[in-house]
């Protein structure tokens, strides 16, 4: 009797979803109805509602850990592993829409072509995008992942993939996903350093974006800075550099 029960409701929800969608539904309502999917034969409502008292939101319940979610009565390392695993699909699923073979004409472009690759990221992330001549993308890859407070990365691993991308022109981004998009000083360090060593070694950084939790976000490019640390080693760029210069930054934008 209770299975039939389970199953109904189980199935009036599915229905809803079909025909409304998820917009209508409040948080306890989309746990309870992802949780049918993992949690054959049980009421799932009581442990959503546990959920959303524990974490706070869904997005909360979908960012704690496996070993966060067990805690909560009623939740097992199936049904943890599960919850955990929604973010990463997603995540997964958002950057494979990411398209090679797209030309970044300027820092708006720019935000609009990455901003899926931090979409639900808790942690720092630094991710390379590897350009030909007229900024048209050939590759893009994390290169870094940390904590909620940086992402470490060397120079010199940065240069060993321009080498194996056999590019000259790269844009860097990573997020601040617990502040706001402005540089730390250790950003402008960093980006100061990445200037220098690629500039004399030929090689050219057109642009350094910070993307913060809010959707905003910070252009080393925009803000002059790129031009000023290149300034400062002028003397020693070789004309090949300039040439460099002058394909890359004339395709992209500062506005």
């Amino acid at each position: 009797m209770d299975k039939n029960l389970h199953k109904g409701h189980r199935s009036r929800i599915r229905d809803r979803v079909k025909k409304e969608g998820l917009d209508n539904f409040q948080d306890y309502q989309v746990l309870e109805y992802v949780l049918s999917f993992v949690i054959p034969y049980k009421d799932t409502n009581p442990l959503a509602h546990r959920l959303i008292n524990r974490f706070g939101s869904l997005a909360g319940v979908l960012e704690a850990d496996e070993e966060q979610l067990k805690e909560v009565d009623g939740m097992g390392e199936v049904s943890s592993h599960f919850l955990t695993s929604i973010i990463k699909i997603y995540n997964f699923y958002e950057k494979g829409k990411i398209t090679q073979d797209y030309i970044l004409k300027g820092p708006q472009q720019t935000f609009d072509y990455c901003k899926k690759l931090f979409a639900g990221k808790i942690v720092e992330e630094l991710y390379m995008i590897s350009l030909t001549g007229n900024n048209k993308v050939v590759k893009t890859q994390r290169v870094s992942s940390g904590t909620r407070m940086e992402a470490k990365v060397t120079i010199r691993e940065i240069t060993d993939n321009i080498t194996r991308n056999k590019v000259n022109s790269i844009i860097l981004v990573h997020n601040h996903p617990n502040g706001e998009c402005k540089p730390s000083s250790e950003d402008d360090k960093f980006t100061k350093g990445v200037v220098t060593s690629l500039a004399l070694n030929d090689c050219h950084l057109i642009d350094h974006m910070i993307i913060g939790d809010g959707g905003e976000f910070y252009s080393y490019r925009r803000s002059g800075l790129i031009d000023d640390y290149l300034k400062g080693i002028a003397g020693l760029i070789s004309p090949t550099f300039d040439k460099i210069e002058e394909d890359g930054v004339d395709e992209y934008d500062k506005k």
